[in-house]
């Protein structure tokens, strides 16, 4: 597209994503001293590969270092594992036009359905249940219209009857911001029974439901509804199993498309470059990394998580809420086993469904349903405090504790289970956390202040969202920054 062109994309144009010109290469470690380009892009994330090839585009010389052996970053497809789980980023939503347009003219296939995962049994205070007993069941100590309510969904049945969000952005305009507290009091205000909130908070919720802004999760839901191109919402069920049968998933793995966008951009990709400073208030900016190469740019671009970047040594520092926000910002603990069912169909000898929501150490027993309608495949997910709790165990002793955790809720399990994987985001030593959160106020404090330039400084990333979510979000950060910079190279 033409410079001026790129440089007047209206928020329709935002909306439903920019054409893109691609070429070919393959990703390269090979490094001169000294390099100097046009732009700097730090990440080779979605962010920060959609904006390296906008930029690439527009005729400007760009470089990406990433501090990683692979790209990527949260999307990451676990081929190292049996039955190649996705670690990360899963799902490719119908309005993902960014993603899906970048899928087709790289020639990466999507297939339909993706997180496709079987009913849920409950276990509540150690006793499994089914979904058809929960309403008149004597542990059920929900009240009124709960009742009726799946333990699993419960949060969403608040969202879908009283969310006040209705726009991609509504969440960033004034009148939101007396939604930025604590969700459990917005739960409170909206009629939630005391154990409502318990279960609630036994979910998989960010930190826990007194620690996560209602604000951040309304917009979460209120995009998330958008999904269903205007149709009504599906009820009782969450997230996964709403959106699993309208998504997509990319052929051979998520990982596959952030591959095929760095290779269009082949050796301007720099692989293991782990950035220790930025200097943004010169003439030009300069990098440095911790193998001792250095690069100098017009302007970078850091797709880096806030905990990553809070770890460079940034001259001049920033300051105020955008410095706060670097140094704050939560990110969202999230720790899996991934497990295989070696013996035989465990929910048909039991009569229970496969999955389990449960309120014990767990969130959630998912179990997968292949493209293939392979259901050999466990992934215990444990999210927020679950996953911090779970964390403090020595990896070698997390699987065997998830196992005998299932097998004691579920008897009929024993024997029949074997691990294959663990993985941890909070211990990821470039992410820190599977995804950004916000905790009560910081929506208002941080979500204007933090993404403004600083200096020669611009930032991308999921965490500078402004209207999507998931991997479209990260792709629209990266284009919003590539176009502040091209208004400032001219």
């Amino acid at each position: 597209m033409a410079r001026a062109i790129t440089r007047a994309l209206t928020r329709r144009q935002l909306l439903q994503g920019s054409a893109i010109s691609l070429g070919a290469g393959l990703p390269s470690n090979g490094l001169a001293a000294d390099d100097q380009v046009d732009v700097l892009l730090l990440g080779a994330g979605f962010a920060g590969l959609n904006a390296a090839i906008l930029l690439r585009d527009e005729g400007y010389k760009v470089i990406v270092l990433e501090g990683a052996g692979r790209v990527g970053g949260r999307a990451f497809t676990g081929d190292h594992v049996e039955g190649r789980p996705e670690l990360g980023a899963s799902q490719v939503g119908p309005y993902y036009a960014r993603v899906r347009d970048m899928a087709d003219r790289l020639g990466v296939k999507l297939l339909p359905g993706a997180n496709l995962t079987a009913p849920y049994a409950f276990s509540i205070n150690e006793t499994l249940l089914s979904r058809d007993s929960w309403n008149n069941h004597a542990l059920n100590e929900t009240v009124g219209d709960e009742r009726s309510v799946p333990p699993s969904v419960l949060l969403d049945h608040y969202f879908e009857n009283h969310n006040p969000l209705k726009g991609f952005d509504d969440w960033l305009e004034p009148h939101a911001a007396a939604y930025d507290i604590p969700l459990g009091q917005w739960l409170r205000q909206h009629g939630a029974s005391d154990e409502a909130l318990r279960l609630i908070n036994a979910g998989p919720i960010d930190a826990d439901i007194w620690n996560v802004s209602a604000l951040h999760l309304l917009h979460n839901d209120a995009r998330g509804r958008l999904w269903f191109s205007g149709e009504n919402t599906p009820r009782g069920l969450d997230r996964f199993q709403k959106r699993g049968p309208t998504s997509h998933r990319i052929e051979g793995g998520t990982s596959r498309l952030p591959e095929a966008m760095a290779a269009t951009l082949g050796d301007s990709v720099r692989l293991n470059k782990i950035v220790t400073s930025i200097e943004s208030a010169g003439e030009v900016a300069n990098v440095r990394c911790m193998d001792g190469t250095r690069y100098r740019a017009d302007f970078v671009i850091s797709a880096l998580p806030f905990t990553t970047l809070s770890r460079v040594a940034i001259d001049p520092p920033p300051q105020g809420n955008q410095a706060e926000a670097i140094r704050l910002l939560p990110y969202r603990a999230n720790s899996q086993v991934h497990m295989r069912v070696t013996d035989g169909a465990y929910w048909e000898e039991d009569g229970f469904d496969p999955s389990i929501w449960s309120d014990g150490p767990l969130s959630l027993i998912r179990q997968k349903i292949g493209g293939d309608g392979n259901r050999d495949y466990l992934q215990a997910v444990c999210v927020g405090k679950k996953s911090e709790r779970l964390d403090l165990l020595p990896p070698q002793e997390r699987g065997a504790f998830v196992v005998k955790e299932i097998e004691r809720m579920r008897p009929s399990t024993k024997g029949k289970l074997r691990v294959t994987a663990l993985h941890s985001w909070s211990e990821h030593p470039l992410v820190g956390g599977f995804r950004h959160s916000f905790w009560p106020g910081q929506v208002n404090k941080f979500a204007h202040d933090m993404i403004r330039p600083h200096h020669r400084l611009h930032f991308a990333g999921e965490h500078t969202r402004r209207l999507e979510i998931g991997m479209e979000s990260a792709m629209e950060s990266g284009e919003r920054a590539a176009i502040e910079v091209l208004d400032r190279l001219g």
